[in-house]
């Protein structure tokens, strides 16, 4: 167990001994993006790495999305289910294999749980508001990974402040900053950089807890910080609640979202819940 009020210096020092993220991953998301880029042009770089291309075949195949008929190649996939689809599944895949360790408990699964409903709230939101979609779901589904490095780096600590939290004792920043002399978001940030990520990922990451401090894309940080929200809203959180109703409201107001369009999203995201768990039972028997 580190001790407390942990330097920060030291922390980063130790995050860059963590998994990078894969070569083909910047790969597979620069062709995603890629508006010239064929179907073939993705799936070939999926299919180099057999492990990866793999995990998306048998995703692809789960009763996740129920198809009738057996999909056999990568380049298939994506002619179903579309660039975007693909991409998101492989972005999840990675990122969980990259931060996983041996005797993850329940509440790893609940933060990873949490991860992806923010990222589905998170493009949900995009969509009602006509927003350009590119780096909304990583953005999302990584806004917490500070929490999961910590977790790795420094499990004994993370724990206290993790239920401090899940008590009421304190929220999740204010437990951490206790435990630690820092919080998630600090270390979040740094492990984007460290995985190379776009700087609006980064910052939406950095600052999903203080999103008028974002400048490079406050936007898309305030899209983070919505979805958040949302998830918790939805009963996607960890053990601990969300901001409440009236936060919640106030912040889709921020981003351009009517309290309509907001009802809509958190229904949805709760008829999604038993999906988001069977797509992350999948991942963590991959």
């Amino acid at each position: 167990m580190p001790p407390k009020a942990l330097n920060l210096e030291y922390t980063i020092q130790k995050i860059q001994e963590l998994p990078t993220l894969p070569s083909v991953l910047g790969k597979i998301l620069a062709t995603a993006a890629d508006p010239d880029a064929s179907a073939i042009d993705l799936g070939q770089h999926i299919a180099a790495d057999q492990t990866l291309s793999a995990t998306i075949l048998k995703l692809v195949n789960s009763p996740y999305y129920g198809f009738y008929r057996q999909i056999r190649t990568v380049t298939q996939a994506i002619v179903v289910l579309g660039f975007l689809e693909v991409r998101n599944l492989t972005l999840a895949a990675t990122a969980f294999k990259a931060l996983r360790t041996p005797g993850n408990s329940h509440y790893r699964s609940a933060l990873w749980r949490h991860a992806l409903g923010t990222a589905f709230a998170a493009e949900m939101c995009a969509k009602h508001l006509d927003y350009d979609l590119e780096g909304t779901f990583e953005a999302g589904l990584l806004h917490d990974i500070g929490k999961v490095a910590l977790d790795v780096l420094f499990h004994d600590a993370f724990i206290a402040a993790y239920n401090a939290a899940a008590a009421g004792e304190a929220s999740s920043c204010a437990a951490e900053e206790t435990e630690f002399g820092f919080n998630h978001t600090q270390v979040g940030g740094v492990l984007a950089e460290h995985w190379h990520l776009p700087e609006s990922v980064v910052e939406a990451i950095r600052c999903h807890h203080a999103p008028q401090s974002a400048t490079i894309d406050p936007s898309l940080t305030q899209l983070i910080a919505l979805a958040n929200e949302i998830a918790y809203a939805a009963q996607l959180g960890e053990r601990e609640t969300g901001s409440g109703a009236g936060m919640l409201q106030a912040m889709a107001r921020n981003t351009g979202l009517t309290g309509e369009q907001l009802a809509t999203v958190v229904d949805a995201l709760v008829k999604e819940r038993d999906r988001i768990d069977e797509l992350l039972g999948m991942l963590a028997s991959d």
